[in-house]
C-alpha cells in the first residue's frame, strides 16, 4: 500500500533529515527547483508564458521564490505577489534575496485586473502549516484566482486546507495539481481538502533514507491490498469452515438495525449468524432472514435487553469466532452492564458498534479487563462520547485521538466518517471508497456486520475494518454507476455486495 505520513511525521522527517546532513536549506532549495521543473513542464505542455506566484512569508512562499528563480531563468515571464507581505523566516528570507531581476515582484492587491492575464497561477501562500481559517483579504484573492481560466497549481497543499484534518475553508485554493514533497499527507485523502488538491504528484526533495522514525504507519487502503487479505474460500470448505458470528443486536425501537447488520454478514461469506435479541425482534426479521438462527433473550418493559443475559452470552461466545455487539442495541443503564460484562468475559473478538459504544462509553475503563479482542467503529460524535471530548475537538483531529484510544487500551478502532481509518497500536489504513449512497441510516449497521464477518473468517481485525470499509464503498460506488446515490439504500448495498466480491476474486 501507499505510505502516506501525518504532519507531524512530515515535521520529524525534516528535522532527521536536517541531523543526517541534509539541511532544512538545502530542502527548500530542493522542493523549489522541483516546483518550478513542474510548473515549466506545465507551460510548456500548454504553450504558456505568463506565471504568478502567490507567496505567503513563510517557508512556502520560500519554494515559490526558488520556483520563481528557476522559471524566469528558462525563460518564463514570472510574476510574484507578496500575499501575506514580506518573507519573514530565515529560509524565506535567503530564498527571496536570490530572486534575480527578471522576476516581477508585487506587493499584495485583490484587484482582478492584476491577477488576469496569466496562464498559470502558482499556490504558494501557506501549504501544510495551515490551520483555522483565511484572512478575509487573502479569501477575496482566492476567489478571484479560483474563476480565473488559468491553470492553478498548489505547492505541497492548497492553501486554505489543513493537512491534519482535511478540514477546509470555503475558499481555499481550488487546484488542478498539487506537487507535495517525499510524501502524501493524510489530510490531502480527507474531506473536504480532497476536493481541492486535484491531480497530486509528489517529488524527491533529498530526505535520506531512515528518517521515517515513527514506527505508527499510514498507509492508503486500495483494492490489492483487500485482495490480499480477503479470507480464501476453501473449494471443500462447509459452513464451520467460513466462521460464526453471533450478533448481540435489536431493540423493539431499533428492529432494523439488526437486519442489516445480519445481511452485511451473511452476504460477506460468514458461514454461520445467529442473533441473539428480545422477541419482537426475531419475530419481525425471521419472516425475511432465513439464513439466521435466533436466540430469544430477556428484555426490560421498553424492549431492551438486560444484563441477566450475560452468562447465556458469554457460554455462546466459546463456539463463536467472533461476536457483533450493539447494532439497534439501544442504550439504558442495563445495556452498560450487559457490554461490560461481554467485554470483561467473552472468549471471542468483539465488534462494538452504535448503542454498543455509547453503553461502553459510560465505563470504557472496562476494556482493560477484556479477554479478547477487542474492535469499536464510532462515527465522529461516538468517538467524541468514548474519550470524553467535543465534537469539535475529535474532527480537528481525529487520526491521533484515534490512536490515542487504541494505544491506551490496545484495542483496534475503525473510526467512521466519508473517509474511515482502520487504527490499532502499529499501525493506520485510511480507506475513503464510497460516496454519498451511504449518508443513510443503516449504513453503520451494514459496515460493523462486514466487519464481523470478515474477522470471523479468519481476517485480523485491522484489515477486516479496512477491509469491509473499503467493500462497502466501492459497493456503493459500483451501485452508482447505474442509479443515483440518493435512492441507494444499505439493503441495496448488501445485495450488491456479491457483484463486487466477484469483481475481488476475479
Amino acid at each position: 500500500m501507499q505510505r502516506i505520513l501525518t504532519v507531524q511525521q512530515m515535521v520529524n522527517c525534516e528535522k532527521n533529515s536536517h541531523n543526517s546532513g541534509v539541511s532544512l536549506s538545502c530542502l527548500m532549495d530542493n522542493a523549489g527547483q522541483a516546483l518550478g521543473r513542474f510548473v515549466l513542464k506545465a507551460c510548456m505542455s500548454r504553450s504558456s508564458r505568463r506565471c504568478l506566484i502567490l507567496a505567503g512569508k513563510g517557508n512556502n512562499g520560500g519554494d515559490g521564490f526558488v520556483c520563481a528563480d528557476l522559471l524566469a531563468h528558462s525563460g518564463v515571464d514570472v510574476t510574484v505577489m507578496l500575499v501575506c507581505g514580506e518573507a519573514s523566516t530565515d529560509l524565506a528570507k535567503a530564498a527571496f534575496a536570490k530572486l534575480g531581476p527578471d522576476v516581477t515582484v508585487l506587493p499584495f492587491s485583490a484587484d482582478s485586473s492584476l491577477l488576469s492575464g496569466f496562464d498559470v497561477i502558482v499556490d504558494c501562500l501557506f501549504g501544510t502549516g495551515f490551520h483555522g481559517s483565511l484572512r478575509e483579504d487573502i479569501c477575496g484573492i482566492l476567489q478571484i484566482v479560483n474563476s480565473t481560466d488559468a491553470l492553478r497549481i498548489a505547492c505541497d497543499l492548497p492553501s486554505g486546507c489543513d493537512a491534519l484534518n482535511g478540514l477546509a475553508d470555503k475558499d481555499s485554493f481550488k487546484a488542478h495539481m498539487t506537487l507535495t514533497f517525499h510524501r502524501k499527507k493524510a489530510g490531502m485523502f480527507l474531506s473536504p481538502c480532497r476536493y481541492f488538491c486535484g491531480e497530486v504528484t509528489v517529488a524527491d526533495i533529498g530526505i535520506p533514507k531512515g528518517c521515517e522514525s515513527d514506527p505508527f504507519k499510514v498507509e492508503l487502503c486500495d483494492e490489492q491490498y483487500v485482495k490480499g487479505i480477503l479470507p480464501e474460500r476453501l473449494a471443500y470448505g462447509n459452513k464451520g469452515t467460513f466462521g460464526k458470528v453471533t450478533a448481540v443486536c435489536g431493540s423493539e425501537r431499533y428492529i432494523g438495525a439488526a437486519g442489516i447488520s445480519a445481511l452485511g454478514a451473511l452476504r460477506s461469506g460468514v458461514g454461520l449468524y445467529e442473533l441473539c435479541s428480545g422477541d419482537k425482534v426475531i419475530d419481525s426479521l425471521s419472516s425475511a432472514i432465513f439464513e439466521c438462527t435466533y436466540t430469544r433473550l430477556e428484555t426490560d418493559s421498553e424492549g431492551f435487553l438486560t444484563a441477566d443475559n450475560a452468562p447465556l452470552l458469554i457460554e455462546k461466545s466459546k463456539n463463536s469466532r467472533c461476536m457483533l455487539i450493539g447494532c439497534g442495541l439501544g442504550h439504558t443503564p442495563q445495556t452498560e452492564k450487559l457490554v461490560a460484562e461481554l467485554v470483561i468475559n467473552s472468549f471471542c473478538p468483539l465488534v462494538i458498534d452504535a448503542d454498543g459504544i455509547n453503553s461502553l462509553a459510560a465505563n470504557i475503563d472496562v476494556l482493560q479487563k477484556k479477554k479478547s479482542d477487542v474492535i469499536l467503529t464510532p462515527h465522529p460524535m461516538e468517538l467524541a462520547r468514548l474519550w470524553g471530548k467535543s465534537l469539535e475537538q475529535v474532527l480537528s483531529n481525529r487520526l491521533d485521538i484515534t490512536r490515542e484510544i487504541a494505544e491506551k487500551y490496545g484495542i483496534t478502532l475503525l473510526s467512521k466518517s466519508a473517509e474511515s481509518f482502520a487504527v490499532n497500536s502499529e499501525r493506520c489504513i485510511l480507506t475513503n471508497a464510497g460516496c454519498t449512497a451511504l449518508s443513510k441510516g443503516g449504513s453503520g449497521d451494514l459496515l460493523a456486520g462486514i466487519t464481523a464477518s470478515l474477522i470471523a473468517q479468519g481476517c485480523k481485525p485491522v484489515d477486516a475494518c479496512a477491509g469491509a470499509s473499503f467493500i462497502m464503498g466501492s459497493t456503493a460506488q459500483l451501485l452508482c454507476e447505474h442509479s443515483s446515490p440518493r435512492s441507494i439504500l444499505p439493503t441495496d448495498i448488501a445485495a450488491s455486495l456479491g457483484m463486487y466480491f466477484s469483481k475481488l476474486e476475479a
